[in-house]
Order: structure tokens, then C-alpha cells, then sequence
């Protein structure tokens, strides 16, 4: 995996909504969660990560590439086909929806800049900076094998709070457990994040501890990406691809893609 910093980015669309960014390092086989903030604006994402020290790979949940006026991209019509069964389809990116301000483009932009290779084909990984668009919720679906999306998002604050709890007890299941690979160790900083009080958090704060668990996710997809696992690429190369782990959970069948009823893997 080497001395990469492996980081992940739950991108806001709109400056001010908070970003949550995540950092892992790898050590002797083992990630560790490193850094975990909130941001608000582009130039405090930039700063936060520091291109100017050594190489990283960044997984942003977000639009980076998009080329279309009206409609969807190929990016998020794959992924519904693909993901839809599980409750995972992506929404619509087009200009229509940025108001003139492409958050994604910019921070892409700006990450080139210093050095960073857009990744949207598995001939693109190598050493030296990455960056790519990933989903977190059908990156959800391979990570844990689940059968539906884990619904913390959305919904009465009761409904979010669980959802949050399920997410935070599979990343400590799933990236921490024994079998992990790459495997992320429990520290302090990640135990404070999965163990934060649920019963008393809402609105802003039930909002921050979202953007920082799908920011882990994000980041475990870069460190995924990084040490050479599997993964697809969901979208047309120059117009938007979503890099999303591959561990199975749907194949193709005479073109036609349906659930792999395989049982999950110990």
C-alpha cells in the first residue's frame, strides 16, 4: 500500500454545508485514522490536505467529472442499474444542479494541479497521487454485503440515529475485524467517533457525525484502491466514472446484471 496518505472526502455541494474529511495512515499493515475534521470552503479542504507533503490517494464523494447540460451521466445510470436492486442509485449530476459553482470540478481541479492523477480505469492506479469519485452507499453494499443501503441520512432524527448506529457498528466490524483487509486498527480518534452518544444528538451535530462516518468510508475506498483490490468503474472514461470496491454482490448474466445469491464471505 506503501507511505500513501489515504484520505476521504464526504464533499458538500455548497460551501458552508461542511465537508467531512477523513485521513488514514498506513503503519506496519494497519491503517490508522489519523485526522477527522469538518470544513466548510475549498481552499480550507486544500489546505487540510496538504498536497505539497508527499503522496496520497483522495476518494471524494462527490461529481468530479461532468459534462452533460440536462440529465444523468453514464456514471449514475451504471450504478442504478447495478445498485438499484439494493437501494443504492445515485442522483443526477448535470450543470443544471450546480448553480454555476461545481464544487467537485474545482477541488479536482485544484488537486491536479498539485500533482494529482484523476483515476477512472484500473490502468490509472500506480504510485504517485491519485484521485477519483467514489459512492458510498454502493460502496456500502460490497464493503459489508449488505442487501439494502444503510438509511442514515434521511428520515426523523430516530430513524437517522439508528442508521448511524448500524454504519458505525460496521465499520468497527468490518474495516477493524480480524479478517479486514486492508485492515483499519481501533484507535482513540475512531473510537470517540463510533461510540459518540446517539440518543441526545440532532440537527447540526447528527449532521456533522454523518459527513465524518461517510468519510471514513471514503477514505477506506482510497486505502481499498490503494493496495490493489478489486474495484469497478461505473460511468464512461472523460465524462464521469465512480470507483465503487468489487466484492461481487451483483454479475452479469446473458448482459443482463442481477444479484450474486452467493452468501456473504466470513
Amino acid at each position: 500500500m506503501s507511505d500513501r496518505r489515504l484520505i476521504g472526502l464526504d464533499l458538500a455541494w455548497k460551501d458552508g454545508n461542511g465537508t467531512g474529511c477523513a485521513e488514514l495512515v498506513e503503519h506496519e499493515g494497519k491503517l490508522t485514522l489519523k485526522r477527522l475534521d469538518l470544513l466548510d470552503s475549498i481552499d480550507e479542504i486544500v489546505t487540510w490536505i496538504k498536497p505539497e507533503m508527499g503522496d496520497w490517494v483522495v476518494a471524494i464523494d462527490a461529481p468530479l467529472v461532468v459534462c452533460n447540460k440536462t440529465g444523468s451521466r453514464e456514471a449514475e445510470k451504471q450504478t442504478g442499474r447495478q445498485y438499484g436492486k439494493f437501494q443504492a442509485a445515485a442522483h443526477s449530476a448535470n450543470w443544471g444542479r450546480f448553480d454555476g459553482y461545481h464544487r467537485g470540478g474545482k477541488l479536482l481541479g485544484r488537486l491536479a494541479g498539485c500533482g494529482g492523477k484523476l483515476v477512472e480505469h484500473p490502468a490509472d492506479v500506480g504510485s504517485g497521487r491519485l484521485v477519483f469519485e467514489t459512492y458510498p452507499h454502493p460502496a456500502m453494499v460490497e464493503l459489508f454485503w449488505l442487501d439494502r443501503i444503510i438509511k442514515f441520512k434521511k428520515g426523523r432524527v430516530a430513524v437517522k440515529r439508528r442508521g448511524q448506529q448500524q454504519l458505525a457498528d460496521e465499520i468497527g466490524n468490518c474495516f477493524c475485524g480480524k479478517d479486514a483487509d486492508p485492515l483499519l486498527a481501533s484507535n482513540a480518534k475512531l473510537q470517540e467517533l463510533l461510540s459518540e452518544p446517539k440518543s441526545d444528538l440532532k440537527g447540526k451535530a447528527l449532521k456533522h457525525r454523518e459527513d465524518r462516518l461517510d468519510a471514513v468510508v471514503c477514505a477506506y475506498v482510497a486505502a481499498w484502491v490503494a493496495a490493489g483490490k478489486p474495484w469497478s468503474g461505473l460511468g464512461d472514461v472523460g465524462k464521469g466514472v465512480i470507483v465503487v470496491p468489487d466484492r461481487g454482490r451483483w454479475k452479469a448474466v446473458d448482459g443482463q446484471e442481477e444479484l450474486a445469491l452467493s452468501e456473504s464471505p466470513d
